[in-house]
């Protein structure tokens, strides 16, 4: 039998772990972007001698800008998560987390949240920045980004205090129809520019 001194005397162990989830950095998706942005300026100037024929400067500047501006994008998705990786910290306290294309941390503390939205690609926080106001705030973390997904799932849904609710990953022919309506726009943009 336990001393009813001793028991009072003993206090709960707080769970003061702190769970990171960063960015991996793939060189091989950094060698891709850079092949792809080489391709671009290929294209580039192979077009430039033929629509400089055509005396057309617009048309010209047009095209031009486009493929140099999809190269120069490309390079920056290829070289950004060395500069700028993206973060999750999660603890008893709150959410920490800084995104792949903004470099200031942003933090959510628990008492907070409204919901949460969990995925193991997209993870979505509606919280509320000042009790005293009824307007909530998301917080759309891309957990694409992230290593170990499936954990971090794991431990925000332990963590949350308010039931989190969970989303399941579209279909293969929404994707596939998500990807031909981005082709299609990309068609239509360079009709467009070239039309001009």
């Amino acid at each position: 039998m336990t001393n009813p001194i001793e028991q009072n005397n003993e206090k709960p162990e707080l769970d003061d772990s702190q769970y990171n989830f960063i960015e991996h950095r793939d060189p091989v998706e950094t060698m891709m972007c850079l092949i792809l942005a080489a391709a671009y300026l290929g294209l580039a100037k192979y077009c430039f001698t033929p629509l400089s024929i055509t005396r057309n400067p617009q048309l010209l500047a047009n095209v031009e800008i486009f493929f140099c501006s999809i190269a120069a994008l490309s390079i920056f998705i290829g070289v950004r998560p060395y500069f700028s990786p993206s973060g999750l910290q999660i603890s008893r306290h709150g959410i920490k987390y800084q995104g792949p294309y903004w470099p200031r941390r942003r933090t959510v503390n628990w008492d907070q949240v409204e919901r949460l939205y969990l995925s193991s690609e997209l993870v979505i926080v509606l919280y509320r920045p000042d009790s005293t106001k009824k307007r909530t705030w998301p917080m759309i973390i891309p957990a694409i980004y992230l290593g170990q997904r499936e954990k971090m799932v794991e431990v925000m849904a332990k963590y949350s205090p308010a039931e989190p609710i969970m989303m399941t990953s579209p279909a293969l022919i929404s994707r596939i129809l998500f990807a031909l309506a981005v082709i299609a726009f990309i068609i239509w943009l360079l009709e467009l520019i070239i039309t001009g």
